[in-house]
């Protein structure tokens, strides 16, 4: 009989412990429900965004796994050479602000240039910050191919699990 309350105990931190999301053939880097967005200089053309709300970030060095919902904000700059598909992106993030709707942005897969044992690309690496949280801008993610993705396109937005855990992390 102790062994079978060992296991459940086990079996019950292992669950409390989980903090990532796994999503096969993972494809959009960044998954959010999108409070506020607040741009940099204020005026066109901005150079910084600041992305207020609830985000699954890529867990560093993965493949296909998630964080756990987390709230704050994210803070980027824009990519030498990628000024007109950023805008773009961030445009349209700045509309879907505040409106409850689940997107997807950036690629999942980042290239690694140079990398000594032969690897092509790596996860993306994000952080979000909590509100008080001083922070440096990192350079935003290389867009999605289909650019932001939203929860109802069903051929892009494919992982509904993801989709629910941001919906109850956004109501808390």
């Amino acid at each position: 009989m102790r062994p079978a309350l060992i296991l459940v105990v086990a079996a019950l931190v292992l669950s409390l412990a989980s903090t990532s999301v796994i999503a096969k053939n993972a494809t959009i880097g960044i998954y959010a429900i999108i409070d506020e967005v607040t741009f940099e200089p204020d005026g066109p053309p901005p150079n910084f965004i600041r992305i207020s709300g609830v985000f699954v970030v890529p867990v560093p060095i993965s493949s296909g796994q998630y964080r756990s919902p987390q709230r704050g904000y994210l803070y980027f700059r824009i990519p030498p050479g990628m000024e007109q598909a950023t805008r773009k992106d961030w445009n349209e993030l700045k509309t879907l602000a505040g409106t409850g709707r689940a997107v997807g942005f950036g690629q999942y897969w980042v290239p690694i240039p140079n990398d000594p044992q032969g690897n092509a690309y790596q996860s993306l690496e994000v952080r979000v910050h909590t509100d008080g949280d001083a922070a440096s801008p990192e350079v935003y993610p290389l867009p999605h191919p289909k650019g932001i993705v939203k929860a109802g396109d069903k051929e892009d937005f494919q992982f509904d699990n993801i989709i629910e855990q941001l919906q109850k992390a956004s109501h808390r």
